[in-house]
């Protein structure tokens, strides 16, 4: 059925079940809320307002939200942060139905994909920079968790993302920046809220929600079941999550809390095209199909599911003083085959036929992409010999102590502490790999191989301990003068090579600086500079030297903005950042063996601007628009040819603007919405020769709440990629991964 006729059907099912509320239906009571009782009434009814732990109070269930919980800051209102921060609250995830991250964070600029097609998940990067899939993503600003996976949002109160160096607080991380989940949380009352929903490639699935708070005892559960189809042939599977947030105050200055989070998902992964280190060419996306999986492959090969579990203990030993102590785990399976389509074979080959040891030649990959060629289309479809099976793990664990003294006019807020993180990897090799010639136009379907399971090497370990102390020294709120420094002891045993093996050491000290004036109460500007270490690339499979670990990147950010609050539910941020890393792997032909090679021993930097307005224009029109200009560039002293290039997957520009509104001249309980979602021209690889288009997808999508049996039910209706535009969604690391065809999502949501 035709995007336009689907949508049109929902629209229709939507408001002939809402019109005739219109004759009676009022407003419906907003559940109870948590937070203090001057706080405005959810924005987004078919989500219970939650105890958040954020200090102030702030609302979570609308598009304004003024506070973050990532890093040192410490539930701080993002005025007074000297970063740029993101947060997509609860109330745009469920406006937009987003279902995983990459439905997320395309509502910041600057976030785009990498390496991995969107059917499976996303590493996703943030200004340019990849962001690390074992150290990059915490839950509730604390628990390193493993991203190697979907991400599922329908236990999430909201999705932060602290954008900059972050490894003065969080010990080696990029300075992409961090993604934050914060968990939600228990309601004050007995709530229940079930919802089912579903959409036009034939995915269905059901998602409860309990919580409820007795005494001095709160509790959130949630718990989902769905079936997934991502619209491309074969791609479909299972996912399933139950999760559970604890929440104990025994006394009042004692609150002891427990997260567990549990989740398995299973989808055929379509395989993405591998495109040659310096290609001048890439495959017309006119001629491709996005419900084609070029892959062929129709059984389940791509198996995750991970088990966080993170406890915490608060204790106020004395006013504005306080411990905070936390142990946490996160623990990542994973079984893939990891497909691939190497464009480019001879004209006699037989579509099917096994193709062992063969890789194109320039001319046989440029002829497979020029339709006036009699081996258009050709080429090798490639996947795991065995199944690759991977295990993660993280251990956190962190004391810290955090309090403020004030003098007169003078008030510093003193944060101390020792974290310690432990990281293990032990991932069987993606080769040998079987291949078979096909057509990326017309697929062969290949049998299912029942390939046994790759043997998992002895696991490689990473020791992070550091010690740190931050500190704010503030002059009645108008200057604060900001300040950390982190003394690190690190490890790695380099075993994830065992040819190779070159464990180190490092016993780094990084500092951190800034000033933050507000002349307002609702506005300040801010200066930082911050150093940073992070772990570096492993050489990838393509090069000569795979799996070779390299020695830490060094990392320095200098970021000025401007923050305006001119309302409580409307924030602007403007700020001009820039990003030096020293060091950064890179791949390039070895001028001695003429081989591809892996190096560690590029300089890049990142510069841009970057603007972002969130919030309510007017009371009835809430909305979300980001902006960022990015000058990214890569150079080697050893290889003058690349000097000034762009690293590749870095879009030039990208920007993003969606909104709800509120019918309220008709109805209050009628809301419509819109978005627009563009990501600029990037390059395929350092070399430059070959760039993917621009693009812009256009979403919309409308909701309606009226009451049945006295209790709130909300409908929805979202169309996503409404143009059904044709783009490359994930680019980088030698791979193109192609868009998913246009969805149209339902869902109706029930809460008692």
């Amino acid at each position: 059925m035709k995007l336009s006729r689907v949508l049109l059907l929902g629209t229709s099912v939507l408001f002939s079940g809402a019109m005739p509320g219109l004759a009676y239906a009022q407003a419906a009571d907003a559940p109870p809320q948590a937070a203090p009782a001057d706080q405005a009434a959810s924005a987004d009814k078919d989500s219970p307002p939650t105890e958040d732990i954020i200090v102030t109070g702030e609302r979570n269930n609308q598009f304004g939200t003024d506070t973050a919980q990532s890093g040192s800051f410490r539930n701080a209102k993002i005025l007074d942060i000297p970063m740029t921060v993101s947060v997509i609250p609860d109330a745009m995830l469920k406006s937009q139905q987003a279902i995983d991250l990459i439905d997320a964070v395309r509502n910041t600029a600057g976030v785009s994909s990498s390496g991995v097609g969107p059917a499976s998940y996303n590493n996703i990067t943030i200004r340019g920079i990849a962001v690390d899939t074992r150290s990059s993503y915490k839950m509730d600003g604390t628990l390193n968790i493993l991203s190697s996976t979907a991400f599922p949002l329908e236990d999430k109160d909201r999705v932060e993302i602290l954008k900059g160096a972050s490894a003065i607080y969080y010990g080696f991380s990029p300075p992409s920046g961090i993604v934050n989940f914060v968990m939600k949380r228990a309601t004050p009352d007995l709530y229940i809220g079930v919802r089912s929903f579903g959409d036009s490639n034939g995915g269905y699935g059901g998602h409860l929600d309990i919580g409820d708070t007795m005494g001095i005892f709160g509790f959130r559960v949630n718990a989902v079941a769905a079936h997934q189809d991502t619209g491309i042939t074969f791609s479909k599977g299972d996912r399933y999550l139950a999760s559970g947030t604890f929440d104990l105050k025994p006394t009042s200055k004692l609150t002891l809390s427990a997260d567990v989070e549990w989740f398995k998902r299973s989808i055929v992964e379509p395989a993405t095209f591998i495109i040659p280190n310096g290609a001048t060419k890439l495959p017309n996306l006119n001629y491709l199909d996005p419900s084609k999986n070029i892959g062929g492959l129709n059984w389940p090969n791509n198996k995750t599911e991970e088990l966080n579990m993170l406890f915490k203990g608060v204790w106020k030993f004395a006013k504005d003083w306080d411990v905070t102590a936390y142990w946490g785990r996160s623990h990542l399976t994973r079984l893939r085959y990891n497909p691939g389509f190497v464009p480019g074979a001879l004209a006699t080959y037989v579509r099917g036929n096994s193709a062992p040891g063969t890789t194109p030649t320039t001319a046989q990959y440029l002829a497979s992409l020029d339709p006036a060629s009699p081996t258009f289309g050709y080429g090798i479809i490639r996947y795991g010999t065995q199944i690759q099976t991977a295990g993660y793990e993280n251990i956190s664990y962190a004391v810290e102590v955090h309090g403020k003294i004030t003098t007169g006019d003078i008030t510093n807020s003193v944060l101390l502490g020792a974290s310690r993180s432990l990281r293990s990897l032990a991932g069987s090799p993606a080769t040998p790999r079987s291949t078979f010639f096909s057509n990326y136009l017309d697929p062969v379907i290949l049998p299912n191989p029942n390939a046994v399971l790759g043997t998992r090497p002895i696991p490689s370990t990473i020791d992070d301990k550091g010690l740190y102390a931050f500190d704010d020294l503030s002059f009645k709120n108008i200057v604060h003068l900001t300040g950390g420094v982190r003394v690190t002891d690190y490890t790695n045993d380099g075993s994830t090579n065992s040819n190779t093996k070159a464990p180190y050491n490092v016993k780094p000290t990084a500092v951190s600086g800034g000033v933050i004036v507000k002349p307002m109460e609702w506005a300040s500007l801010y200066g930082t500079y911050i150093q940073g270490l992070e772990e570096n690339s492993i050489a990838s499979n393509n090069v000569d030297n795979a799996q070779t670990v390299f020695p830490p990147i060094s990392s320095t950010l200098y970021e000025a903005g401007l923050k305006l609050q001119p309302r409580k539910n409307l924030l602007i941020q403007l700020a001009y950042f820039d990003i030096k890393r020293e060091g950064a792997y890179n791949e390039r032909i070895d001028p001695v063996t003429h081989l591809l090679h892996g190096f560690g021993d590029a300089t890049q930097t990142y510069r841009g601007f970057e603007g972002s307005v969130g919030g309510y224009l007017t009371k009835d029109l809430a909305i979300n628009a980001t902006l960022m200009l990015l000058k990214a560039r890569t150079f080697q002293a050893a290889n003058a040819a690349s000097l000034h290039t762009i690293p590749g997957g870095t879009p030039n520009v990208s920007w993003s603007l969606s909104g709800e509104y509120t019918l309220s001249w008709l109805t209050p309980s009628l809301k419509v919405s819109a978005g627009a979602f563009h990501t600029g021209k990037q390059a395929v690889d350092d070399t430059n020769k070959a760039f993917t288009n621009p693009y812009t997808t256009f979403d919309i999508g409308a909701s309606y709440e009226f009451k049945l049996g006295g209790h709130s039910l909300v409908a929805r209706v979202n169309g996503q990629n409404i143009t059904n535009k044709r783009y490359w969604a994930a680019v980088g690391a030698g791979a193109l991964a192609e868009s998913l065809p246009s969805t149209v999502k339902f869902s109706l949501a029930f809460n008692y």
